[in-house]
């Protein structure tokens, strides 16, 4: 029977990462590992209570529960296609608020580590599972290098990054988002000065992390619209349709992100027809097969996708946006973070990378989610024990086809 093993990562980060409402100056990961033999697979869950409601408690309390990794486990023991389905089904652990929230961020770790698990076994790449698990009409026919937005938090002056860049570097940017603060005008007057040391191609978003008041932006929606910002991401506090549908209809362009974790959240936005894009992350989406499932309800709707990714991802969760933001096409931006920033660089194998003079995120080729975590980022974890899980009566492992 397959086993479990989990590690808490706190890894400190080389400079923090501040946006209006928090700032993060170390990881703050839960690491799952799924092993059968010599064949194991990783996940990472990276919960933060202002997006899905978890903590790394939280976590280690839902994926130790014996009732979720039960039926992890015996999605192992099944064909390759029949355990993607039945991957695919796995409902997310409860979250700390009880039955009716999920732990999305807990499924994540865990739908990835099954994921990779299973690829491993049959040697076989992330990109093509999620063709195999019928993802198709999403994906490209091959993965590709994905062009990377740029992010600037308040720890820095965008202008003066931006003009301390290489002018060829600058120009190869298609998309500078910026964190915004209290300040609306500011912010307007701010975006409109990055525009014009951008390329004409680029776009220009704003941030605010659910910290603006709706009258507020209503007041200055004509200064954001002239700056020459594309969008607004996650305006107002998380899920206020109404307002957010009348920030629409004064002609500004809204994404969601703390707003639309979940499907339900997804058919919530729809419904009021809140946003015209959405902010997709592995970590707060719950995996990639759900995350891929959002993504396919949210173009059928006409709704542009960004691809996101949690400050803080150690691992397995960056190599798997990337995997997800390489295999599909079109998509209105990509976040890569900035582990090579942040963190050592000995803490995957191959190491993160990102081609900061083409702003190109490159695909990551190997088995699985394309990624190893190495024993120098263990060194740095706390491990967490959990209960074995026994093998039902009658089942054998399926081994690599």
């Amino acid at each position: 029977m397959p086993e479990f093993e989990l590690y808490v990562a706190r890894v400190p980060m080389a400079r923090a990462f501040r946006h209006f409402t928090k700032s993060r100056t170390a990881s703050s990961s839960v690491l799952i590992v799924v092993r059968e033999g010599d064949v194991e697979g990783w996940g990472e869950s990276a919960p933060r209570p202002y997006v899905t409601g978890e903590t790394v408690g939280s976590v280690l309390a839902a994926l130790a529960r014996p009732e979720v990794l039960r039926p992890a486990a015996e999605a192992l023991l099944l064909p390759l296609d029949d355990a993607l389905d039945a991957v695919a089904g796995l409902p997310a652990p409860p979250g700390p608020g009880g039955a009716d929230v999920a732990a999305l961020a807990a499924a994540a770790g865990l739908e990835t580590a099954l994921l990779d698990h299973l690829c491993r076994r049959e040697g076989i790449t992330g990109f093509e599972a999620l063709h195999r698990a019928g993802f198709g009409d999403v994906l490209a026919a091959t993965p590709a290098p994905a062009p990377v937005a740029t992010v600037i938090d308040l720890e820095r002056d965008p202008i003066t990054y931006l003009e301390s860049l290489p002018e060829q570097w600058r120009m190869a940017i298609p998309h500078v988002k910026l964190k915004a603060g209290s300040d609306l005008r500011a912010t307007a007057s701010l975006a409109a000065r990055v525009r014009d040391l951008l390329p004409v191609t680029a776009t220009v978003s704003v941030d605010a992390n659910g910290a603006w008041d709706p009258a507020a932006v209503l007041r200055h929606a004509d200064a954001l619209r002239e700056s020459g910002l594309t969008w607004l991401e996650e305006p107002l506090a998380a899920r206020r349709w109404g307002d957010l549908a009348a920030l629409r209809g004064s002609g500004l362009t809204v994404m969601l992100d703390e707003s639309c974790a979940s499907a339900h959240d997804l058919a919530a936005c729809l419904a009021h027809e809140a946003a015209d894009m959405v902010n997709l992350r592995v970590s707060k989406c719950g995996g990639p097969l759900r995350l891929l499932a959002m993504l396919r309800t949210a173009r059928r709707a006409g709704l542009g996708v960004q691809i996101g990714v949690q400050v803080g991802e150690v691992g397995p969760l960056w190599a798997t946006g990337r995997l997800v933001a390489t295999a599909v096409p079109d998509l209105a931006a990509v976040e890569a973070g900035r582990q090579d920033e942040w963190f050592p660089p000995d803490l995957t194998t191959p190491t993160y990378a990102v081609d900061r003079a083409g702003s190109l995120a490159p695909v990551l080729n190997g088995p699985g989610i394309g990624v190893r975590v190495t024993s120098a980022l263990l060194e740095r974890c706390t491990p967490h024990p959990i209960g074995s899980i026994d093998r039902p009566a009658g089942t054998t492992s399926r081994g690599p086809a």
